[in-house]
C-alpha cells in the first residue's frame, strides 16, 4: 500500500510555498508601483531668481538663497525644484490681483512646471533680512501659498530660514 500521508504532506508544503511566493511577488509589485507613483507624481517647482528691490543684497547671497530654496523644495516629499529656468527676457510683474504675467506663465508651462516660487529679500537693518516667498500655480496664475520669515543676514542663519520658509509653503499646497 502506497504511503499517501507523505504525498499529501508534500502537496501541502508545495501549496504553501506557492502561496508565499505569490504573496511576495504581489507585495514586491505593489511596493514598486507605489514608489514609482511617488516618483512620477512629484510637483515641479520653478525657482526664480531672488528679487532684491533695494539693491543692497550681494549677488552671491541671492545665488546662495536660490540654491538653498532649491535644496529645500527638492528635499520635500512630493516636490522637485528647478533653478535653471531663465526668466531673463520675461518680466515678473504682479498685478493688483496677485496674478503673474501671462508671458511668464506661458514660458513656464512650456517647461512643464506646475508651480513657480517667487522669492524676495528685503534688508530690515544691517543685521536682519525678511525673506518673502509665494508659490504661484502655472495653470491658473493664482498664488496658492505665501509666507515670510525674518532671519539674520548671515549664511549660517539663511539656510535654516529657507528650510523653514519652504516647509510653510509646501505644507499649504
Amino acid at each position: 500500500m502506497p504511503n499517501l500521508w507523505g504525498v499529501h504532506r508534500r502537496q501541502i508544503i508545495y501549496n504553501s510555498m506557492v502561496k508565499v511566493y505569490l504573496f511576495a511577488l504581489v507585495f514586491t509589485f505593489l511596493s514598486c508601483s507605489t514608489m514609482s507613483a511617488q516618483f512620477y507624481n512629484r510637483k515641479k517647482v520653478a525657482i526664480t531668481e531672488v528679487v532684491d528691490r533695494s539693491g543692497d543684497v550681494a549677488n552671491g547671497t541671492k545665488v546662495f538663497l536660490r540654491s538653498a530654496l532649491t535644496d529645500a523644495i527638492t528635499n520635500s516629499d512630493g516636490y522637485e525644484g528647478y533653478d535653471k529656468i531663465s526668466f531673463v527676457s520675461l518680466e515678473m510683474n504682479f498685478d493688483k490681483t496677485g496674478n503673474i504675467s501671462s508671458g511668464t506663465l506661458t514660458y513656464v508651462k512650456k517647461q512643464l512646471m506646475d508651480y513657480i516660487l517667487v522669492t524676495e529679500i528685503t534688508p530690515l537693518d544691517k543685521r536682519t533680512v525678511l525673506l518673502s516667498a509665494r508659490i504661484v500655480n502655472t495653470s491658473s496664475g493664482k498664488i496658492v501659498a505665501s509666507s515670510s520669515v525674518r532671519a539674520y543676514a548671515d549664511i549660517d542663519y539663511l539656510r535654516p530660514a529657507c528650510n523653514s520658509l519652504c516647509c510653510k509653503l509646501v505644507g499649504a499646497i
